[in-house]
């Protein structure tokens, strides 16, 4: 059977371990990690320059309203964007900044594993303090894009009771079973099964 990788897409609100999961996929299993916003990033940097060096809870309104106008495009750039990744990287990459139910879709269709990771509010308070220094104004977390992860189809892992390690151990998981799953159906396709 060959073996073969599988990206993944992370969605879940502030604090549930994204990162950290991406951080783990990249450093422990060679993935390659790429955010959507990077364009939203790229267009904020240009037309707000002093914004640059702000802190996290300072841009995130910016990068929110930013994000939601390229999204209005249409086909949407920021999927462009990673398609154009997609193209040229040969390894396994995964997304960690997944918003809403376009992109879970997008993900899916391009053979991402799509993951939503979740945490309860206290949890999640506590680990974006600790990893920002501040917590972000109420408004942010009102923002359509921090609300769609809710409806998305995907594996959903709660966080609230893991550690890092932990967390970390059952995606890498899940992922193998997905990977494991999905050669097993080419191999039934390829048998006439």
């Amino acid at each position: 059977m060959e073996r073969r990788f599988q990206h993944v897409f992370l969605m879940g609100p502030m604090g549930a371990g994204k990162s950290t999961v991406a951080q783990y996929l990249r450093r422990e299993m060679g993935y390659v990690r790429y955010s959507l916003a990077t364009p939203v990033e790229a267009v904020l940097d240009i037309a707000a320059p002093w914004l640059r060096d702000a802190s996290k809870a300072v841009r995130r309104p910016y990068l929110q309203r930013t994000g939601r106008f390229l999204r209005g495009f249409k086909p949407n750039p920021l999927l462009l964007a990673a398609e154009e990744v997609l193209k040229h990287t040969v390894s396994p990459i995964v997304i960690d900044d997944g918003r809403t139910l376009e992109e879970a879709v997008w993900a899916d269709q391009h053979g991402f594993l799509v993951i939503v990771l979740t945490a309860s509010e206290l949890v999640r308070r506590r680990r974006i303090l600790e990893r920002d220094g501040e917590l972000p104004d109420t408004r942010t977390h009102e923002d359509e894009t921090e609300q769609q992860w809710q409806y998305a189809r995907g594996l959903v892992i709660d966080t609230s009771d893991l550690t890092e390690d932990e967390m970390c151990q059952m995606v890498r998981v899940a992922i193998e079973s997905h990977r494991m799953e999905r050669c097993k159906r080419e191999e039934r396709t390829t048998n006439g099964n």
